[in-house]
């Protein structure tokens, strides 16, 4: 592991101690009127109750505080702070967008521009749109070995993208621009670019069907549209109509060349470069500080600062003695983990189609049901039943009238004919649904899918959904998807297709996922609505249950949150049946808490209030991808592609499995390895931070890091590791389709925390 480095620089200081002026205040809400009122000739920090000021000149003109002398060494988070606030001066020919974390954008390699270079005869509009490399600088504070806290200067580089193109412009060319998003030119005094969403451009006008401050209008020049990936994908498919698809291939080749590994990795050091080039930097009156050396990532001595996880084997019994390194040769090799306890063995799925596409459907059905068997080395020979260990599933057709067309909407007429054909025969166990390629990018409020899945989850069916253009592909490339929709089908039918090798221990131990659906009907709503998500693992992997709170305003979130868990840990300890004395340990995984909520201590006083008989051990995990650090492994020289071993991928990327430490408190974990990286193009993998909070009376951070890796290979979703762990995965799946579905007319979740609880639903 010589090879390993992270994406920042090591910070060293030109003394032991500094100058810096105190004031007494009680929150941090006094802090930005202090700032006003005492100019910008001051830095103040605020922590825990004191004021800290730096100043920035030798007189300021107005005082603040009193003079006191600090350690640099026990005051290294208010130098980072200050060094993160200071470098837009180290940069002076870059505009920050941001100031903390510094981030600037680029003023080379804007990717249409070379995109331009290759695709030649597009429309000139396009020359509007620009994808622009920037760079975030921040200083953070590491602790790569126990008691050795330093500062680092990260840099990590990404993509910005804006849509120059005037409103008017691109109305001219055939945009419908009803629906975007519109920014200002310039920023508002609070620093807020987003103003509306636009109903309809009349001449310069822009008219707004919402808006922040209740702006109904505005003038087209004082706009831009938002630049997002959504909005440049519905300008450009209508820009280029048949050229978008050679647009997007060459976007990724060009991009790579700004986010791939080892151009990521030049880049970043090149910054470094800069950096030490302009070193010193004045931090105060009497403190300076240095960017020096790229900070490795190693064992020192006995030390141990990184570590490879084992590798994880796919189970599947009970005794954890069938085992397999990858997932799909498992399953055909030995059968489901729930193939001898799997409640209902000969399923009926109702297979829902377009007429239209009749012929196709059956083939598709046929493949998956029966497998394909003319490919040689089929990696889908078995087929459905076969493969999953099912006595003569029922597959029951029901064909949706589209040709010739109707007078209805797509949706309405799935929603019709389910709705009849489950009127007289409603006794299935799932549902296969699918949709034209044209019908699934249909907004949510008429979308088919989304419609016909509202239907029957309030059926209480589970739905699998699969567009035309996948069941219609080559059997060479249809193999591989069939797998993905056989293990997600399986797991609706409440089977569990594997586990994977958990080192069980003596406590009876439960993983939470919390996630959060905000479901507002606006973007700028102040207060939106929410519903709290729950799922609920046992320690092994099995998903046991998932609920969701009822829906509730933000104020009201922390007691909903607390009373909808206490219930689910209620039926959790009856079902296990939990003793007095029992040692249980419940670990909690949460992916973003809420600002202003203490979600680890609501975690901690609902387990104490359900285990008050049992001896109760608490790990409250974040879990992140959120964050600035990155890893690069010099030794790792690339994959070389199977199809073309002279291209190679993954240069760079270190080894699935990978953990090292960032502090006392917290690990970077590596999920995606080389061997999952699947194309050249593909950019440097972002690792999760895993922080656990000092409340917990469980700490073995390095059991619980691993944990979090085996919880990425539970996912039912594919044959695949996910990117995060499933107790956060899955939450983000439900936040989704919860947010899709509520644009559905007279959809209503109810049934998901009755019959659909231990369905995997949302997969």
């Amino acid at each position: 592991m010589s090879g390993l480095f992270f994406n920042g620089f090591a910070v060293s200081f030109t003394g032991e101690a500094f100058t810096v002026y105190v004031c007494p205040m009680a929150d941090n809400q006094q802090l930005e009127p202090t700032r006003g009122e005492i100019g910008d000739e001051w830095f103040i920090h605020w922590h825990e109750g004191t004021a800290y000021g730096l100043p920035k000149c030798a007189a300021p003109k107005k005082p603040f505080g009193q003079p006191q002398t600090l350690k640099v060494v026990d005051n290294l988070s208010l130098l980072a702070r200050r060094l993160t606030d200071v470098l837009p001066e180290k940069f002076p020919k870059y505009e920050a967008f941001r100031r903390r974390p510094f981030k600037f954008r680029g003023q080379k390699n804007e990717i249409v521009a070379a995109i331009l270079t290759r695709l030649k005869h597009l429309p000139s509009v396009v020359g509007k749109f620009k994808i622009s490399p920037t760079f975030e600088l921040d200083a953070r504070l590491i602790e790569l070995r126990d008691g050795e806290l330093r500062v680092g200067l990260f840099v990590d580089i990404a993509t910005n993208w804006q849509i120059l193109a005037p409103l008017d412009e691109l109305k001219a060319e055939g945009v419908d621009v009803a629906g975007l998003y519109v920014v200002r030119r310039v920023p508002d005094q609070k620093g807020r670019r987003l103003i509306g969403r636009v109903t309809e451009l009349i001449g310069q006008e822009v008219i707004l069907s919402e808006a922040y401050d209740n702006i109904t209008k505005v003038f087209a020049d004082d706009v831009l549209v938002e630049g997002s990936r959504a909005s440049f994908a519905h300008c450009l498919k209508r820009l280029l109509g048949d050229m978008y698809d050679a647009f997007e291939s060459e976007r990724q080749q060009q991009e790579a060349r700004v986010l791939a590994g080892d151009a990521l990795d030049d880049r970043v050091e090149r910054t470094g470069d800069y950096l030490r080039t302009a070193s010193p930097v004045a931090l105060c009156l009497d403190l300076e500080c240095s960017v020096g050396d790229r900070i490795p990532v190693r064992n020192e001595g006995t030390y141990r600062t990184v570590v490879q996880a084992p590798a994880i084997d796919y189970c599947f019994d009970s005794s954890r003695s069938k085992r397999s390194t990858y997932a799909w040769p498992g399953l055909e090799n030995y059968g489901p983990f729930s193939r001898d306890t799997l409640a209902k063995k000969s399923p009926r799925v109702l297979f829902v189609f377009p007429d239209s596409v009749q012929g196709a459907a059956e083939r598709f059905l046929r493949y998956f049901r029966d497998g394909i068997s003319g490919l040689t080395n089929s990696r889908y020979a078995g087929g459905f039943a076969k493969s999953f260990g099912l006595v003569n599933p029922e597959f029951v057709p029901c064909r949706v009238p589209l040709f010739p067309r109707q007078s209805d909407s797509p949706a309405q007429v799935y929603r019709s004919t389910i709705g009849d054909f489950l009127s007289r025969d409603g006794q299935f166990d799932a549902a296969i649904v699918t949709i034209l390629d044209e019908h699934s990018k249909l907004p949510d409020g008429r979308n088919p899918y989304l419609h016909s899945k509202a239907v029957l989850l309030m059926a209480g069916i589970p739905v699998q959904d699969v567009r035309v253009p996948t069941m219609t592909q080559s059997e060479s490339s249809l193999q591989y998807l069939l797998q993905n929709i056989a293990v997600a089908l399986y797991a609706k039918l409440n089977g569990i297709p594997w586990t994977v090798d958990h080192d069980l221990t003596i406590a009876d131990e439960l993983v939470i996922g919390l996630g959060t659906c905000e479901i507002g009907e606006s973007r700028f709503e102040a207060r939106k609505r929410f519903i709290g998500i729950t799922t609920v693992f046992r320690g092994d992997g099995n998903y046991l249950l998932a609920n969701l709170s009822s829906e509730c305003g933000y104020d009201d979130y922390p007691e909903v949150l607390q009373r909808s868990t206490v219930e689910i840990l209620r039926e959790i300890k009856k079902r296990n049946g939990w003793q007095p004395k029992d040692t249980v340990r419940v670990v909690v995984h949460s992916f973003k808490p809420l600002k202003k909520l203490e979600l680890a201590q609501i975690m901690k006083d609902c387990v104490a209030t359900v285990g008050d008989e049992q001896n109760l051990e608490f790990a409250f995990l974040t879990v992140t991808q959120q964050h600035p650090f990155r890893l690069f492994d010099r030794e790792q020289k690339g994959v070389p592609l199977r199809n073309n071993p002279a291209v190679l991928k993954a240069v760079l990327v270190p080894q699935r499995g990978l953990i090292a430490q960032l502090g006392a408190f917290t690990r970077l974990l590596c999920t995606n390895g080389p061997q999952l990286i699947k194309r050249p193009v593909s950019p440097l993998p972002l690792p999760l931070l895993v922080h656990i909070h000092p409340e917990s009376t469980y700490r073995d951070l390095s059991s619980l890091t691993e944990q979090v890796l085996k919880f990425t290979s539970l996912s039912w979703r594919s044959t695949l590791p996910a990117k995060l762990p499933v107790t956060i995965y899955y939450s983000e799946l439900i936040a989704a389709l919860l947010s899709r579905m509520r644009t559905v007319p007279d959809w209503s979740p109810a049934m998901l925390n009755i019959k659909l609880r231990a369905s995997k639903w949302f997969l």
